[in-house]
């Protein structure tokens, strides 16, 4: 072999030997963005000053939350305690955390949830890269084989800089960590720090307290003052969502489930402290999977008041009753303006000047239900337990429960309010006739009951300008039977949701105009006036009614029928058709629609897909005045999703 074929040889080999070395170069200069590490085995890297920029990092999220004040070690307690840690990297994820707390500092030991990282550094990842190797800190093995790091802590509720060296990448990457004061448990603070019932000299007892939500997609809400209860001196609060739609809570890893029936979903949980971001987790089946959702609950300790009743029920919407309420758990009650009951527990004594009014004896029992409308808040309320007649026969009735009691005799049939059977109220002794306007164009029925001890409460719920001020009756239906505080909590779910909806279409402008009718045997079409409750609905949804010439009338009522050409030159290009089945009956489909009226099919909602049809419940069902309003706003905003919607349906 001559002298140059072995030199040219010896070159080759050279750069055949150079090949992996310039390649993986090239790969180091061109790291990829963060990618989740491996656990896979490999040699401990020693750490590189290389910092991982922008464009090699996971997004990053906030974690340290506004209004947070940091607690520091004289706060707490010496002992070690389990600490909720938030990173803002998902790549540095944290399985558990333990906080220490000793001779006036803190530090956390954080159990990795992976085994990508081998140093962290209390500080900046340029700082880690610059500075000396005695200030990283390794990483330790547990007995489980999980990777550990402890590093210190100088407060919870405020960001840690904290610098990650990645094994498989060899960067530095900037991470801040949380440690959230609100996770730890209330006996880690010092005497005097937490604002508790202790603290506040809560009695055992009865409370309301203001509530404050956060977290979430920012849509839900609670509502606001809730029912506080103290005993043994801990305190639990009633959170009433804005939906029925949560079926569990976590609070403090506490598994919570619903109260039994509550709807909108209502829970019972343990208060920890005050005035301090308090979290929850929330699960909903709102989605298309059920989600647990992280919230915020904040109780504002000056707002706590005792839950004693004032002089008089602070009504929200409704106009057409009024309650004071007297010594001895008395009540004056004043309906439609003008007539005025006593509302007398059985062993109370009758207050001066109050003799001669018409008595109720509450909470009342065997109540005849002689208006339809009431049935649906009583029912919600849990009253049922106090209804044992009713004016509406089985198969009129369109909820499912109400139509079951009758069935069954649970609750039995006692005519229709115009011509009740007097022998059978008179049977079991019923204690209160219910009625709906109507009967006050029966008077001598109204006088025949009360001439047999019966007495006649006419509900005017009809009367109500807004839709919430019906569902507010609850709350004297709550007070007549003894169920006020399911009555109060009912309610307070409902305008809970009320306000969501409000919330949303409150600054969305001039919305979509709508036309709620049916069509009558006789081919007339039955709209509603502009003030009635139905059109007000579709005004708090965000739309408008198309019908705005509608002819005047002497009665009260809420509708009035117009000729179909009538209906045809104000409502064919309406943007939606709902149409009013309750009275008409269901429409199963666009065929069945179109055959009421051959003009229909020139409506601009029918050629766009946009007509609906109310369910045959909707207007026994008084208690869904908000959701309802939802089902609407859904529809008007083009976000209905059918199998969310409670009360309409699309005709196709």
């Amino acid at each position: 072999m001559s002298y140059t074929f072995r030199k040219y040889l010896a070159v080759l080999l050279i750069c055949l030997a150079a090949i992996p070395v310039l390649a993986g170069c090239g790969r180091r200069n061109a790291t990829p963005p963060e990618s989740p590490a491996e656990d896979r085995p490999s040699a401990e890297a020693v750490p590189s000053p290389a910092v991982a920029d922008s464009s090699q990092m996971a997004p990053v999220e906030e974690v340290v939350e506004e209004g947070m004040v940091p607690v520091y070690a004289e706060s707490l307690l010496e002992g070690d305690y389990p600490v909720q840690v938030e990173s803002s990297s998902s790549m540095f994820r944290i399985e558990s955390a333990l906080l220490h707390v000793k001779e006036g500092g803190m530090s956390v030991t954080l159990t990795m949830g992976g085994k990508g990282y081998l140093y962290v550094y209390p500080g900046s990842a340029a700082e880690a890269a610059a500075g000396e190797e005695r200030t990283r800190i390794a990483v330790q093995e547990n007995g489980e084989g999980d990777h550990t790091f402890t590093i210190p802590v100088e407060a919870l509720d405020q960001g840690i800089p904290c610098a990650a060296f990645s094994k498989k990448k060899e960067l530095w990457y900037d991470r801040t960590l949380l440690l959230r004061a609100d996770s730890l448990p209330a006996e880690a603070f010092r005497e005097g720090f937490l604002v508790t019932a202790e603290s506040l000299g809560l009695g055992d007892g009865e409370y309301t307290v203001a509530v404050a939500l956060s977290g979430g997609s920012g849509r839900a809400r609670v509502a606001s003052p809730a029912a506080l209860s103290v005993k043994d001196g801990k305190a639990q609060v009633r959170i009433v969502w804005s939906s029925g739609n949560y079926d569990y809570m976590k609070v403090s890893g506490e598994r919570i489930l619903p109260l039994e029936n509550s709807e909108p979903s209502t829970f019972l949980i343990p208060v920890a402290c005050f005035d301090r971001p308090m979290p929850v987790i929330a699960d909903t089946v709102a989605m298309s999977e059920p989600h647990e959702i992280s919230y915020t609950l904040r109780l504002d300790s000056e707002s706590i008041k005792e839950s004693g009743r004032a002089d008089h029920m602070d009504l929200h919407y409704a106009e057409h009753f009024a309650v004071d309420y007297l010594p001895g758990g008395a009540a004056k009650l004043t309906v439609g303006g003008k007539e005025v009951f006593l509302l007398l527990p059985a062993d109370a004594e009758v207050p001066a000047g109050l003799e001669n009014t018409p008595r109720i004896t509450i909470p009342a029992d065997n109540i005849y239900l002689g208006s339809s409308s009431a049935a649906d808040l009583f029912l919600q309320a849990g009253a049922l337990d106090r209804v044992r007649y009713t004016g509406t026969a089985a198969e009129n009735w369109k909820i499912p429960a109400l139509r079951q009691a009758v069935e069954s005799e649970e609750i039995l049939y006692a005519g229709k309010y115009s011509a009740p059977d007097y022998e059978l109220l008179l049977a079991e002794g019923c204690g209160l006739a219910l009625e709906n306007t109507m009967i006050l164009h029966e008077p001598a029925v109204k006088e025949k009951l009360e001439q047999l001890g019966i007495p006649v409460l006419t509900e005017y719920s009809s009367y109500e300008a807004h839709p919430l001020g019906r569902v507010e009756w609850i709350r004297l239906y709550g007070l007549l039977s003894g169920h006020d505080a399911e009555a109060e909590a009912f309610f307070a779910g409902q305008e809970a949701l009320f306000q969501e909806v409000e919330a949303l279409t409150r600054d969305g402008g001039e919305g979509k105009t709508a036309a709620f009718f049916h069509i009558s045997p006789n081919g007339g079409v039955v709209v509603r006036r502009q003030a009635d409750y139905v059109t007000r609905m579709i005004e708090l949804a965000g739309g408008r009614s198309a019908l705005t010439e509608l002819p005047e009338s002497e009665n009260a009522l809420s509708s009035v029928t117009i000729q179909m050409e009538a209906f045809y030159a104000q409502a064919r290009d309406a943007d939606v058709l709902i149409y009013n089945s309750t009275t008409a009956g269901d429409v199963r489909d666009m065929e069945q629609f179109l055959s009421l009226s051959p003009l229909l099919k020139d409506f601009k909602a029918v050629q766009e897909g946009e007509v609906w049809c109310t369910d045959m419940s909707m207007f026994q069902c008084s208690s869904a005045a908000a959701g309802i309003i939802a089902d609407l706003r859904a529809i008007l905003s083009g976000e209905a999703d059918e199998g969310r919607l409670h009360y309409l349906h699309r005709i196709a």
